[in-house]
């Protein structure tokens, strides 16, 4: 027994510290926070100078991410645990640094990113005997009545440090529910007073005897059922989002739907299953979903738009998902006969393993007539889509699917590009001309809050710097994105990025419903969009020259692959690059 023991860290230690700000950035160490992603101001500054305390003294501090927007420092963390799984930090001040992060947190949120975000606190006192006390006119202004309402919506757990001892334990709890099934972010404040309390010897807790809780692969019997389901049906279909948010899961899809020749359609949230692979049907599920008889649907919040797709009324639903009825989302009324709450990786390596027992003869004959005519209607998709982007090569205007196309190329010629995705109103068409066959090499938020681009970018850079990122952006997401700040933290942290800006010079996420509602309308027959269109469009490759990186613009179809090389190029010798693309008008 005492070997046993000897072999398992203790759940609790304590360290000899200063300051309760000091314990704060060892408790973030002990947790293996390799970046902090911040945005200062005045009550962060006792964590600033802890982090240095650490730095002169050949101790372990986080990396420091300066970021001089807080969007981009909570998308980066976005993007960082995204490529790595591992949980992240943010730290911003007190009400008004917490409103900054504005929609990126609801990305966080509804793309499922274990973030900690750590908030300063208005100093409490007035007293000039008590360190860290109100000194300065804004803190009256930025006390509120309940700063964490700001975010309490958004996230899974909330707290307020209140005593300069308990802050391992604080920071311990949030970094465990922040990585429970379902992961998401969490919050909490430091009030400045605490930070600048003299703590002396505080606890800190080693997160491998505070595990976060996992789904593991879900309940056996449930999957047991689902796989007697796609045994037995005739024309199954697979409908996937996030099932590649792991290398394992990309795998496991992939052995399970070798197996049955099943075909998929993904929403790319990540590279779930090869693009070129025979079983891949493209993205749009319209046409399969209204014949399929068995439906699996593996990590998807929206698996079809019941406006536009028609499902076989004796269709039986599959659901194998973190979060299979959506608990956080008020409405959602997409039928599910059998939820199976899981993680999805070893969820599909368990139904495989459960299906290579029903497999008869029978069945391997209906199995290989399904592949043969699944793999004639992958050639004709790629076909059509690449007849598209070819004729539109030849033309005077760049469209979104030569932008595509020329992309898909250029990845063909470089193995090691990662892309981060905002793409927005264009993305499915690039899809379509860029088949990703790399697991793990494609980010997006899994929210709708823009700007979220470029900050990931970095972030995914950061974590993975031997990658070549690429951010595929709006132009609208590019503005939102806090470019100056996003550009500038590339270059200083020597984390450089690829950005391809599709200009198309409107708002065409609200163009299109717009057209689609009033298509006989005065906005259409006049051809003039109220609040939509983005004319004259700003020089935003001069943006990029003004933090030192590179900028280009582009409009000449025959000159695009030759752009995008060149800014490749540039991002390989260290510097960002941006690629201004104006597209047709749509």
């Amino acid at each position: 027994m005492a070997s046993t023991s000897e072999q398992i860290p203790q759940p609790v230690t304590t360290i000899e510290v200063g300051e309760t700000a000091e314990a704060f950035v060892e408790a973030l160490v002990a947790q293996g926070v390799e970046c902090l992603f911040l945005n200062p101001g005045t009550d962060t500054f006792p964590v600033q100078e802890a982090i240095r305390k650490l730095e002169v003294q050949g101790r372990t501090a986080p990396r420091v991410v300066l970021c001089l927007f807080e969007i981009v420092a909570l998308a980066a963390a976005h993007g960082y645990y995204a490529a790595t799984g591992r949980p992240q930090a943010v730290l911003v001040h007190v009400d008004v640094g917490t409103q900054n992060l504005g929609s990126m947190l609801h990305n966080a949120q509804r793309g499922r990113a274990a973030v900690v975000i750590a908030a300063g606190r208005a100093p409490y006192t007035t007293d000039p005997a008590e360190r860290g006390s109100r000194t300065t006119y804004i803190h009256w202004l930025q006390e509120q009545l309940d700063q964490h309402g700001i975010v309490r919506n958004y996230t899974k757990w909330d707290y307020e440090l209140r005593r300069a001892d308990q802050v391992g334990e604080a920071v311990n709890r949030a970094f465990q529910v922040a990585a429970s099934d379902p992961p998401g972010p969490v919050y909490m404040t430091l009030p400045r007073e605490l930070l600048m309390e003299q703590v002396g010897t505080p606890k800190l807790y080693a997160p491998e005897r505070f595990q976060p809780a996992r789904l593991g692969s879900g309940d056996r019997e449930a999957l047991a059922t689902a796989a007697d389901w796609l045994a037995a049906a005739e024309y199954p279909l697979v409908l996937t989002a996030d099932a590649g948010k792991t290398g394992r899961g990309y795998a496991a899809l992939l052995a399970l739907c070798e197996r049955l020749a099943l075909p998929v359609v993904e929403w790319r949230n990540r590279a779930n299953f090869p693009g070129d692979h025979p079983l891949h049907q493209g993205y749009d599920a319209t046409e399969l979903a209204a014949a399929s008889d068995v439906i699996l649907v593996v990590d998807h919040d929206v698996p079809y738009i019941p406006t536009t797709t028609d499902l076989w009324p004796d269709a039986r639903i599959i659901q194998i998902d973190v979060d299979p009825v959506k608990e956080r989302i008020p409405l959602w009324t997409f039928p599910v006969d059998l939820p199976i709450k899981a993680d999805s990786a070893p969820a599909l390596e368990l139904l495989d393993a459960l299906l290579a027992d029903r497999i008869s003869e029978q069945h391997t004959t209906r199995i290989e007539a399904r592949r043969a005519k699944l793999a004639e209607r992958h050639e004709r998709l790629r076909d059509d889509w690449r007849a598209v982007a070819l004729d539109d090569g030849d033309g005077d205007d760049i469209t979104v699917a030569w932008l595509g196309y020329c992309l898909g190329e250029l990845a063909r010629e470089h193995d090691d590009l990662t892309v981060v995705d905002e793409m927005v109103t264009s993305n499915a068409t690039v899809w379509e001309q860029f088949p990703v066959t790399r697991p793990e090499s494609w980010y997006v938020s899994g929210g709708s809050g823009l700007g979220w681009g470029l900050g990931a970018g970095l972030g995914v850079k950061l974590a993975r710097p031997e990658q070549q990122v690429v951010s595929l952006v709006g132009d609208g997401s590019f503005v939102f994105g806090a470019p100056t700040a996003a550009l500038w933290a590339m270059e200083t942290q020597n984390a450089p990025v690829m950005i391809v800006i599709f200009n198309n010079a409107c708002y065409n996420a609200t163009k299109r419903p717009l057209v689609a509602s009033y298509p006989e309308g005065f906005s259409v027959s006049t051809d003039q969009f109220t609040g939509i269109d983005l004319t004259p469009p700003p020089r935003y490759d001069a943006i990029a020259q003004a933090v030192g990186a590179y900028g280009e613009q582009v409009s000449a179809p025959g000159e695009l692959a030759a752009a995008l090389r060149r800014g490749l190029d540039s991002v390989r010798n260290g510097t960002t690059a941006v690629i201004d693309v104006q597209l047709r008008r749509p």
